[in-house]
């Protein structure tokens, strides 16, 4: 529970203009931490930061647009403030724009540009942009059918990325992989270890 002085701490940086305790306050009505949620009170605050170029309030009002929380629902406006986080280097963002363009949400269409905000994502270990590209270069998305090798080199490399860090469905994926000699020799033991992996935490079908 945060205490009053700390809180009265953010109110007044905030008030003075200062990025972070603008961010925090909008933390605080987004979370209803210390004060009583207020989507609103949120929304206000983290614009404030995020113009002075806050990346997790950009992002933070990003997501805020995107589900319609306080501020209606715009996916170009959320557009708008994931990518000026994502510029910043800011992992979430840069999913969450890779997620647009995957599934044209709010946005064109257009899977190269998905990869490329998944890679800048995946390559800062976000373990759900590695899972991604795993599906996507299994399906042959990103490259074409033909390449069947490079394909499953590159779908292997990143289900186990995920996986590693405890990614459920890349573990459960990876599995059928070795499993099934999808692209890979079959292995029983290493489908095995990553079978029992994905079981362990609720995992126990495909995933595609």
């Amino acid at each position: 529970m945060m205490e009053n002085d700390e809180r009265n701490e953010i109110i007044k940086a905030a008030e003075q203009g200062d990025a972070i305790g603008q961010y925090n306050l909008g933390a605080m009505y987004d979370y209803g931490e210390g004060v009583e949620q207020n989507y609103w009170m949120a929304e206000k605050w983290y614009t404030l930061a995020a113009k002075q170029g806050d990346a997790d309030a950009q992002y933070n009002l990003g997501v805020m647009y995107h589900k319609g929380q306080g501020p209606l629902e715009n996916h170009k406006t959320a557009f708008k403030w994931f990518t000026l986080a994502a510029d910043q280097g800011h992992a979430d963002a840069q999913y969450n724009l890779g997620f647009m363009f995957a599934k044209g949400k709010g946005v064109p269409k257009n899977i190269k540009t998905a990869v490329n905000w998944f890679t800048l994502a995946a390559e800062q270990g976000d373990t759900d942009s590695q899972y991604n590209l795993g599906q996507m270069y299994r399906e042959g998305k990103v490259l074409p059918q033909n390449d069947k090798t490079a394909l499953s080199w590159f779908a292997r490399s990143w289900y186990t990325k995920a996986a590693e860090q405890g990614h459920s469905k890349a573990q459960y994926n990876l599995a059928t992989m070795y499993s099934q000699g999808d692209g890979v020799p079959v292995c029983d033991k290493t489908a095995t270890k990553w079978f029992t992996l994905a079981a362990e935490q609720g995992e126990d079908g495909p995933q595609y």
